[in-house]
């Protein structure tokens, strides 16, 4: 497997909606310093891929994360995510053609 800077993910769901939409692509690149506010990619056991928004940093380094749809299943569902899981931080975004 090439180690490329930058991989490329469909969205699916709008848990980010209306920003992130169904079917939109983001390029992510990996996350070395986590920050409140980014949008990030991760693997979480049972939910799958998911895209989230950084909405705070425990103590111990975990991420609470949360989507901006209201009936988003992020951390107030599974509760905060290990850094070990993400997969990158969103760099850029193609809306498809709406």
């Amino acid at each position: 497997m090439l180690n490329l800077p930058l991989r490329i993910y469909k969205v699916r769901g709008n848990s980010l909606s209306p920003a992130y939409q169904d079917e939109d692509y983001v390029f992510c690149a990996r996350l070395h310093h986590p920050a409140v506010g980014q949008i990030i990619v991760f693997d979480l056991p049972g939910y799958g891929r998911l895209i989230k928004r950084i909405e705070r940093i425990e103590a111990d380094g975990s991420l609470v994360v949360r989507g901006d749809d209201i009936d988003s299943v992020d951390s107030r569902t599974f509760g905060p995510i290990d850094p070990a899981t993400v997969r990158g931080r969103v760099v850029w975004h193609i809306a498809r053609n709406r």
